[in-house]
């Protein structure tokens, strides 16, 4: 399976160093040959919503992931590996047995490659850090000066490589986020030709209004949208009590009550 879409087919797969060379018939012998009949070749899956950030740090061979066939993941759903500056106070980690800390989304992707990891990642920034890098742990709204040092700091994380915005709005500190907030840092996701990624504000009742959301913040930043997890996770039950029942009122102190 080529993963162009094309039907399967029966083919060698050549590899030289850590490329393929071709896909199709393969004349010759190689150095080393595996068997693969009766099983099926396929390109390395991507995981698009992993949460390994800090776990590829602890162990970047990754074998959970490695042993599904996952060779790339996407990270950084609501917060991310960085930034963490300003009030965010920067996590500590360990790097090649050395104490490090992370303040930027460019210092965890130098952090991972300088581990040595078995996948490749891509990662969001997560709107999640970049709130609390302005406002801390507040529930206070932000002013001005703090939006745009917000902008700022989206900004730099796409022009370390982030992907785009992630943001998981069902709980704080991203619920704190207006719709006119989170349009205006896509904005600045929109210069870096980056996308924006959404833990939805409601997957119950308020599901509908909340991907009409998400559509308006791409409309009017002019930004793809990506919905993650797509679903309805309420459910409404009434409960019919049978005839036979009744409800009686006991007092408080009654034994065994």
């Amino acid at each position: 399976m080529d993963g162009t879409g094309n039907p399967w087919f029966n083919g060698d797969v050549a590899i030289k160093g850590d490329r393929i060379a071709a896909v199709g018939q393969v004349a010759g012998a190689g150095k080393r040959e595996i068997d693969a009949r009766g099983l099926v070749v396929a390109p390395g899956f991507i995981d698009i919503h992993s949460h390994s950030d800090w776990l590829l740090l602890e162990d970047g061979g990754a074998p959970s992931k490695v042993r599904q066939g996952v060779t790339t993941e996407v990270l950084g759903e609501g917060s991310s590996a960085g930034p963490s500056k300003g009030k965010l106070v920067a996590r500590p980690v360990s790097i090649q047995n050395q104490p490090a800390s992370i303040h930027t989304l460019g210092e965890y992707f130098t952090a991972v490659e300088r581990s040595g990891i078995a996948v490749n990642v891509a990662s969001y920034v997560g709107e999640g850090n970049i709130w609390q890098c302005v406002m801390g742990q507040s529930f206070d709204r932000p002013g001005p000066a703090e939006l745009q040092k917000m902008k700022e700091l989206v900004a730099e994380a796409m022009k370390d490589g982030a992907f785009g915005l992630s943001t998981a709005l069902m709980m704080p500190p991203s619920s704190l986020a207006t719709t006119d907030d989170l349009i205006e840092l896509c904005k600045v996701v929109r210069e870096h030709g980056g996308i924006y990624s959404t833990h939805m504000r409601d997957e119950g009742l308020g599901v509908f209004d909340s991907v009409k959301e998400a559509i308006q913040i791409g409309e009017r930043a002019g930004v793809p949208v990506d919905i993650l997890h797509l679903k309805i996770a309420e459910e409404k039950r009434v409960i019919e009590v049978p005839a036979e029942y009744r409800v009686i009122e006991v007092p408080s102190d009654a034994p065994g009550q």
